[in-house]
Formats: structure tokens, sequence, C-alpha cells
């Protein structure tokens, strides 16, 4: 009785078979083991089919070109990832009180967040001369800009169904995110605990390390102005009516803790009488046909801000006379009794951002445009003089 041949393993071994025992239709050799091994008995020198095709592929990953090339690109991809987290405004600090205060488990609509702890917090941080750019698209939107010592924030309204929306393009708008749920009346109830026992004339601003500098709310309107600014006027009447905002009252400016700004598609109203919603000039178009040795067209009166693109304030010369430029819109705006601004400042690469930074700095520019919030806490004092 002939015993069944067993399936032989893939190793190098010597051995006999005639050509008639392996035929085509031999199940006890399989395919690889029939290109292993010769009928000779001597190990076939060619590889299997499959690895033919994959070896030349694999002999080039050990290229140093290849290798160089790839721990290259991913670097670049680890770089881009932490530019794009610090450029999103998640820049975080070690140590950072703010963090653990108003961690991911606290919101603009958490109940905690008006707890004595987190309010102090606020009401301790040092206030440096910086706008809160597009404030909104924070985690906790006005509290974040607060909690790291912004004079100044910035909120995009868009009138709809006789209310103001917040938010930067007409499709990011929702019923719930508007002016007065996250701004108006947050700020109300700030100021109403910072003032429940002192006069007008002896008004207490949010912070206690400057407790007579106002806080500006820079509303950019992008729908009609005219209307726009009407509904802003109405929904400003509770802060008007217990005396919270600034104003001009037909001769002078009374500074109050709040000072609201109009500015995109918000109107120029240039009468003389009382007014509570102030105007951003265009800082690099301020000088007018009607200004005189005594008078300006912009002014205390009808303005607060004086703000322009970053490209606008560079000419094409050498940067010292891009310097001399800047220095002079700064001083033309501090002539009129206003605060510098200039929005669209580099962002990348990240030398010639802190130069800009610097260089606005040392021009003493009105308020700092800014929109990574860490980076304000981690520089901390570095931004310059508050101008109150």
């Amino acid at each position: 009785m002939t015993s069944r041949p067993l399936s032989i393993p893939l190793v190098v071994r010597k051995f006999s078979r005639s050509d008639e025992e392996v035929s085509s239709n031999d199940t006890s050799i399989t395919d690889l083991e029939r290109d292993t091994y010769r009928f000779d008995g001597t190990t076939n020198s060619r590889p299997h089919s499959g690895c033919t095709a994959i070896r030349p592929k694999l002999r080039h990953l050990y290229d140093p070109f290849v290798l160089i090339s790839g721990a290259f690109m991913i670097a670049c991809i680890c770089l881009g990832v932490r530019l794009t987290l610090v450029s999103s405004g998640l820049r975080r600090i070690p140590g950072d009180a703010f963090d653990y205060l108003f961690g991911p488990h606290i919101s603009a609509i958490s109940p905690s967040i008006w707890d004595n702890n987190r309010q102090f917090f606020i009401r301790e941080v040092q206030p440096v001369p910086v706008h809160s750019h597009n404030d909104y698209w924070r985690r906790i939107p006005l509290f974040e800009a607060l909690g790291s010592g912004c004079i100044s924030v910035e909120a995009d309204v868009h009138l709809r169904n006789s209310d103001l929306l917040v938010g930067h393009k007409s499709s990011h708008l929702h019923p719930e995110l508007n002016l007065r749920n996250m701004y108006l009346d947050p700020l109300e109830r700030m100021l109403r605990a910072r003032n429940s026992n002192t006069t007008l004339e002896d008004w207490r601003g949010i912070f206690d390390h400057a407790r007579n500098q106002t806080v500006v709310l820079l509303v950019d309107h992008k729908t009609e102005g005219a209307d726009t600014y009407a509904m802003l006027s109405k929904q400003l009447q509770p802060l008007h009516d217990l005396g919270y905002l600034t104003h001009w009252d037909g001769t002078t400016r009374i500074m109050r803790p709040l000072t609201i700004v109009g500015t995109g598609n918000a109107p120029f109203y240039n009468d003389n009488t009382y007014r509570d919603i102030f105007f951003d000039a265009d800082l690099s178009h301020l000088v007018s046909e009607q200004d005189t040795a005594d008078y300006y067209q912009y002014n205390i009166s009808n303005s607060y801000y004086a703000s322009t693109k970053w490209s606008k304030g560079l000419s094409r010369d050498a940067m010292t006379r891009s310097r001399s430029e800047i220095a002079s819109q700064i001083e033309s705006a501090k002539a009129r009794g206003l605060l510098a601004r200039y929005w669209d400042t580099p962002a990348q690469p990240p030398n010639i951002r802190v130069m800009v930074w610097r260089t606005l700095v040392e021009q003493n520019v009105g308020v700092l445009n800014m929109d990574d919030m860490g980076i304000v806490r981690d520089r901390a004092l570095g931004w310059g003089r508050l101008s109150t």
C-alpha cells in the first residue's frame, strides 16, 4: 500500500521525485512548492511571482533620498498642524490659570461661569491694549477675551427678523447666537455687579487694576447700515438707562465702563448732538477737506477708533519708509483724540508677525489686533501701556 505524500514546508531540502509523480493534477504539492523546488531535487532560484513584483518597490524604501524626503514631509505636516492650532487660537500655556478655570467643561451658557472664583479671576486680570478680533470665534466669546486682559472685543452682526445675529457670514447665523445673548447681557451683568454701590461719576470698569478703563465693543455692521444701526441703538437702551455707555453730550465726551463703536457698513453721523455709538474712522484716509487748523472732521465727538488694513499702512519703499508712514498715521489719529488700530496684520511666518507687533507697540498703537488669546496671555504685559 503506497502512502500519500505529505505537503513539504518551505525549507531548503534535497529530495528526488520523478516527473510522473509531480503532475499538474497532484494536489499534494502546492503551486508555491512547485515553484520552489525543481524536479531534479535542487532548489529553484526563481522567487514567487508576487514577491517578484514587490521586492523592487521595497528596495526603494531604503534609498537615503527617499528616507530623508519622507522625514522632511512628516516634519512639515507636524509644523503645519502646530501652526494651524496656534492660528486657530488653540495655543495653550503650561500652568495657565485661565485654562484651569475655564476649561472644556465650561461654556458661555454654563451657570458656573458666573461663580465667584471665575468672576474674581476676570476682575484681577491685568488689562492690556489688545483687541480681540472676531471674538465670536472663541470657544467662550467675550469671557476668554476679558480673561486674557483684552480691553476691546469685536462682533460681526447681521440684521435678521428684528434681531442682530452674530456671525462672520450669513450662512453661519443662528437665532440663539445674537448680540444680546453673547455680549450685551453678559456685559450688563458684570457691570451691575461692579457698580452696585457706586455713583455714575465714580463708576468702575471690568478690571480692578484699571478701574476707569472702558471696554470697547466693536460692532461690525454686515448688513445695511442705517437699519442695523437703528436696531443696535434700540438694543443698547438698557445699558443707556443704567448710565454705562460712553457718550457725547453735545459738548464733551463722557467716558463710561462700556464704549460702543460701529464699523463695517455702519453709517457716519456727524451731528454734534448726543451719541453713544461712535464711528470707526478710516486710518488711511483721516485727512478730510473739511479739516481746518482747529477742527477735524473725525474727532472725539463722532469717532473712537481709526482703523485700516495693515497693507494700507505700508509703502513699496524701504522698511524705514513704512515705519515712518505707520508712525505718521498713528500720530494723526492721536491728534484727533482717536485710537489707531490695524487689522489683517501678517499671521505667518512667525518672525514677521512678531516684528509687526513690535513695530506697532513701539509706535504706541491704540490697540493691537489679535486672534490668539493664548498668545495674549503668554506675553502678558509685553503689549505696551494702556491709553485711558
